[in-house]
């Protein structure tokens, strides 16, 4: 019996043990890959680590921070994205926390999941002992099963101050677009940032694993190494061609468990064909134009250069400075150059050098170098090609990333790299200035594409040798494809133009070869179309606002572009010769007294042009028929290749029964093409010329074979406009970047242009034919950015509320397209800066009877830490470029347990000097700026300034909350005035200069022991009835619904009898002056609306700031009692009622989530 137990116990341990090492056991996960050229890159994660699913690395490098819409706290929502192919991996898998990166303090987190654009899971963060700038992981309460038949996204909601910067964080490497890099400000619509890969991961729940032996690569069931791998990455050279899955296995003795496989396909060496370089985009009007360069095909030389001598770049820095120069080739160009090798590389300098090594990188790394022995940098000459042969000839591998150059150190001063004449190609050469390190080929150089600087390509070459017989493949054709979606094939030339609508489009093309085989996809290029000219956006013809009541009309001048011009598209390329002396003339274009009737009520602003190369000297003139300048302009930013304007310092009205001038001087070399002009026919007026920008000629009068106008014309506005002319022109890409490049027209002598206006030759007046105009279907009218309302009238009225507010209307035309916005009507709205109301406002109501019963305004609650009592302080900091920052005092949440719930209505704070800059009152939760005021400072006195808040900020719960006020000063002020202490350290004595980084006064000085004089008034929320005790004031007024009910009342408390149902507020008369009204105490009785259920809405009216809060988006109507529509306001969270008159209201609102309504009474 004995011997049986233990046999049984022995086998009992065997399986406990067997199980235990089971547990032990995990597959790698998040396996990742590329084929390239037969090579298979792979890596994946160790079934120890965590799995997740994420697009970021982990790794914390910028941020981006949420905004205020219609001025609400900003909120930043981040995601990553993850369609049906990604999710199969995690079918079935279960999801039990979301990890983000927690940088900021902020106030609020929320961590969600979308399937589709629909939320399915939103959990609440507390923020409590989370660490900063750290990833947090957060479980979840309710996991999610993955499906791989919708669309998910992980995604993390974010509440700030507007004093944050980096809430939402990002990784440092490209972002996976569209998956990896998404942001929204309303959790709906979402932006790419394209920049990086947002830190928030979904965490995937597996059982705990160990670290294996070792790992196994498949492909297929076919183990593709030999030995066992032990790092997390394979390289698989010689692929066969076609699909396979590929899989690792992790190895635990002689068991292994496999990933989910990966699918690639494998093109083999010989049938791999090279793509088009160089693809670019340009934008005319609607017309998008996209032009690239042939493959590169197997030639002996391999480079970018044209071998055209142009410009050089040098180091610029430190007494000995360096650069690297190199030419970059990525795999799919270099297709073609399968078993080549590189055997000598040729370089043209600039000038001397002192040392210099020749390098060769794939994928970023230094690959080869080679020391130039000091007898060979002594031969070089400058600006002849030294043919530098390698010791050892480097086998150009087609599946990576190709760089080779120099690495030279050079004296100050001097510009060794030398550049071709350009245009260089898109994304080709590059240059670095870091030090190499000793051990050279360890050094991984920084680099910058040269193109922005320079527009030209390195004077480098490679001499390239073939290994074998090489066949060269011919290309037959090109496709173009734009958003992924093939446009036009058969291309045999190397452009394409289609007519868009406005938007972005991204173009890439693949080259087709005449054996039937065809490259991958080119790298990119983007296109931009904006709104055609006659698109026009609506001008503000009357705006008025007085006493709360907003009044907006505009109009939208179809028929009055907002520029006087004759030219068409930038077509042509014109300029004089001078016997090898300067050119100096003006050109422009002539507008008719007819032509500038329409224009009484508009002045101009400024001259539209083109230059298509480099000039001298530019000015802009505008002159008068009588040979009168009425405006010029130098220009100080002069730019080539695209549409650009220069604004006169002070507008000019349009003349009246006149005509004019519109031009500009410039000043070029002989010979040079600067001038653009139209594809025609010319308009009389359209090609003025001048010695001396008074005395015109029309060029065709020189030469009769012209036929096109000068691309130049005026800005022009409604007289009053807000705002500087902004007008919006239709952007043509720089020249050098056109696919069509502009033609040369051939120019005259400079001596004819000078005979012509000997003689005073001017042209007969002409009128061009007016285009059809599109037509407005109607206007939207947008309030600090969001649709406020849609109309076909062209007007607009509204009462508002408090606060600051910026209005534009925007035109929708019958096509559905909308103009840009019109100019920006801004309204500060200020409350009177009234006195500190009576305190405690509450009331009894007992038959129909209401009494009523307050405080005296002194005995308002105030939060403050200073000693009223004591003597005063005078501290001012300084600062090497002038002072400002915050001075407040703070209260946790503990101590404000009694206050959750009131409303902070006043702020006060005392300042020893009123010589400032700038001055504004500010409230903080949990040290973020969630309310800010500014204040005049010409209303700021030396002693205690009393400031009402615009909008009173509720005490929150859970959350501590800092009052005080900013200011800005020069040097030697000493505005901030404190107590004489002691200080109550680290609440009554704050201070940040950049809204994040706070100190104490005393931790500045342990000598400044001193509390800031700051005051925080607070006001009871309103309530239906609580007793207060009683305390004399002067008099005292009451209102109902605003109305005055009862004026002089001489004690602190009144009976109503009869009560009106209604909101009941009192003021107090203090030496004459009124204060502020009170809290309400609201009086309500049954409407007999049916179906208004207040008890289960989740919308809710806020009497303090007179809105309703919906729990989401929507459209909300609000109606009478009697069921009459007054309101309906569009894609809203709240709805102000400030504008409407005391009574009872029903507010509806349709949601996402279906409908809510709400019974108000105001």
């Amino acid at each position: 019996m004995g011997n049986i137990t233990f046999k049984m116990f022995f086998l009992l341990t065997a399986l406990l043990g067997y199980n235990f090492a089971m547990a032990q056991m995990g597959a790698p996960h998040t396996l990742r890959g590329e084929s390239q050229v037969a090579s298979v890159s792979l890596n994946w994660k160790s079934p120890a680590e965590a799995k997740t699913m994420q697009w970021h690395n982990d790794t914390p490098y910028n941020g981006v921070s949420g905004v205020s819409l219609n001025g609400e706290i900003p909120v930043l929502y981040i995601a990553n994205r993850f369609d049906k192919d990604d999710l199969k991996e995690y079918k079935g898998s279960v999801i039990d926390a979301i990890s983000f990166c927690n940088y900021s303090a902020v106030l609020e987190v929320s961590l969600l999941l979308y399937e589709n654009d629909k939320v399915v899971r939103e959990q609440k963060v507390n923020l409590e002992n989370l660490k900063l700038k750290e990833m947090q992981t957060i479980k979840l309460d309710e996991p999610y099963t993955v499906r791989d038949d919708v669309e998910l996204t992980v995604a993390a909601k974010f509440v700030h101050g507007t004093n944050l910067t980096f809430v939402g964080i990002m990784d440092r490497v490209p972002g996976v677009t569209g998956k990896g890099d998404l942001y929204s400000y309303d959790g709906k619509n979402w932006k790419n940032v394209v920049k990086g890969n947002f830190l928030v991961s979904a965490h995937i729940d597996i059982p705990a694993a160990g670290e294996p032996d070792g790992y196994n690569v498949y492909r297929g069931d076919t183990k593709v190494n030999t030995a066992l791998l032990t790092e997390k990455t394979a390289l698989l050279k010689d692929e066969p061609k076609g699909t396979y899955d590929y899989c690792v296995s992790a190895v635990y003795g002689d068991k292994e468990e496999k990933s989910f496989p990966l699918s690639l396909t494998n093109i083999p060496v010989e049938d791999a064909r090279p793509i088009a370089v160089d693809v670019r985009a340009a934008v005319n009007g609607l017309n998008a134009t996209l032009s690239w360069k042939s493959p590169i095909l197997a030639d002996k030389t391999l480079t970018w250069s044209n071998g055209e001598k142009g410009k050089a770049m040098g180091g610029t820095s430190g007494t000995v400075r360096k650069i690297w120069a190199v030419n970059a080739f990525s795999s799919d160009e270099l297709a073609s150059y399968a078993d080549h090798k590189i055997t000598a590389i040729n370089v043209m300098l600039n000038s001397a050098v002192t040392e210099m090594r020749l390098v060769i990188l794939e994928n970023s790394k230094i690959v080869y170098s080679q020391q130039v022995s000091a007898e060979e940098i002594a031969a070089l000459e400058v600006h002849k090609w030294a043919k530098m042969a390698l010791t050892t000839p480097y086998v150009i591998d087609p599946s990576a990333e190709l760089s080779y150059g120099y690495y030279v150190v050079h004296a100050a001063d001097l510009f060794p790299g030398l550049l071709d004449s350009g245009p260089a190609i898109s994304g080709a050469c590059f240059i670095s200035t870091s030090t190499a390190k000793p051990d050279f080929d360890t050094t991984a150089p920084s680099w910058t594409n040269i193109e922005a600087a320079a527009n030209a390509n390195w004077m480098l070459s490679a001499d390239v040798e073939a290994q074998s017989e090489i066949k060269t493949p011919v290309v037959k054709d090109y496709t173009v494809y734009r958003d992924g979606v093939e446009v036009k094939s058969g291309i045999t030339g190397l452009t394409y133009t289609e007519e868009l609508a406005p938007g972005t489009y991204t173009y890439t093309v693949v080259a087709n070869y005449v054996d039937g085989l065809s490259s991958k996809a080119s790298a990119s290029a983007t296109a931009t179309v904006e709104l055609p000219a006659e698109y026009v956006r609506p001008t503000f013809t009357e705006t008025d606002f007085d006493k709360g009541k907003l009044s907006l009309k505009w109009d939208v001048y179809t028929d009055l572009p907002m520029e006087l011009k004759h030219y068409g598209e930038p077509k042509y390329k014109w300029g004089m010769t001078n016997d090898g002396k300067d050119v100096d003339l003006y050109v422009g274009a002539q507008f008719t007294k007819e032509e500038l009737a329409l224009y009484a009520d508009y002045e101009i602003t400024g001259v539209n042009l083109y230059l298509t190369d480099d000039v001298k000297e530019l000015k802009v003139v505008l002159c008068s028929a009588n040979k009168k300048i009425l405006a010029s302009k130098t220009a100080t930013s002069i730019k080539t290749g695209e549409m650009f304007s220069v604004a006169f310092d002070e507008p000019v009205a349009v003349p009246v029964g006149s005509s004019i001038y519109v031009g500009y001087f410039v000043l070029f070399a002989d010979g040079k093409e600067p001038i653009a002009a139209d594809a025609g026919p010319r308009v009389t007026g359209g090609d003025m010329l001048s010695l001396d920008g008074t005395t015109w000629v029309a060029y065709s009068r020189i030469d009769a074979e012209f036929n096109s106008n000068f691309v130049v014309g005026a800005q022009v506005r409604l007289k009053g406009s807000q705002k500087a002319a902004t007008t919006t022109l239709r952007k043509t890409a720089p020249v050098n970047n056109q696919m069509v490049p502009l033609e040369s027209m051939s120019g005259r002598s400079f001596s004819d242009l000078k005979s012509a206006t000997a003689f005073g030759v001017n042209g007969v007046v002409a009128t061009r034919a007016t285009d059809s105009k599109p037509a407005v279907k109607n206007f939207r009218v947008y309030c600090n950015g969001s649709l406020a309302t849609e109309t076909e009238n062209p007007e607009y009225t509204a009462t508002l509320n408090y606060g600051n507010y910026e209005y534009a209307v925007s035109a929708v035309y019958t096509n559905g397209w909308e103009s840009a916005l019109s100019d920006t009507y801004t309204v500060e709205y200020k409350q009177p800066n009234l006195a500190p109301a009576p305190y405690g406002l509450s009331g009894t109501l007992e038959n129909k009877n209401l009494t009523l019963t307050w405080q005296s305004p002194e005995a308002a609650n105030e939060m403050n830490y200073q000693d009223k009592t004591s003597g005063s302080k005078a501290i001012g900091l300084t600062r090497s470029s002038g002072v400002y920052g915050y001075f407040v005092i703070a209260y946790d949440a503990d101590d404000l347990v009694d206050q959750v719930g009131k409303y902070i209505t006043h702020i006060k704070y005392s300042l020893s000097d009123v010589y400032l800059q700038t001055s504004a009152i500010a409230v903080f939760y949990d040290r973020n700026l969630v309310y800010e005021q500014e204040v005049d400072v010409k209303t700021l006195v030396a002693g205690e300034n009393v400031v009402r808040l615009d909008k009173p900020v509720v005490i929150p719960a859970g959350h501590e909350v800092c009052v005080g006020y900013y200011v800005s000063h020069i040097n030697g002020v000493k505005p901030n005035m404190t107590d004489e202490g002691p200080a109550v350290d680290g609440k009554g004595n704050l201070i940040t200069t950049d809204g994040t980084t706070w100190r104490t006064l005393k931790s500045m000085n342990k000598d400044l022991d001193y509390n800031w004089r700051i005051s925080a008034v607070l006001q009871d929320a309103d309530k239906q009835a609580v007793t207060r005790a009683e305390e004399p004031a002067t008099t005292y007024n009451l209102y109902i619904d605003g109305t005055l009910l009862k004026e002089g009342i001489q004690a602190t408390n009144y009976t109503v009898e009869n009560a009106a149902d209604g909101s009941y507020t009192v003021t107090a008369v203090v030496g004459g002056v009124e204060t502020a009204a009170s809290n309400a105490v609201i009086v309500g009785v049954p409407t007999g609306i049916d179906k208004v259920e207040d008890g289960s809405a989740k919308a809710y009216y806020d009497s303090q700031l007179q809105k309703v809060v919906l729990p989401e988006v929507g459209t909300a109507y609000i109606y009478s009692v009697s069921g009459t529509l007054i309101k309906q306001v569009m894609n809203v969270e709240f709805v102000d009622m400030s504008d409407l008159p005391a009574g009872v209201y029903v507010v509806r609102g349709v949601l996402t989530s279906g409908e809510q309504m709400i019974k108000v009474l105001k």
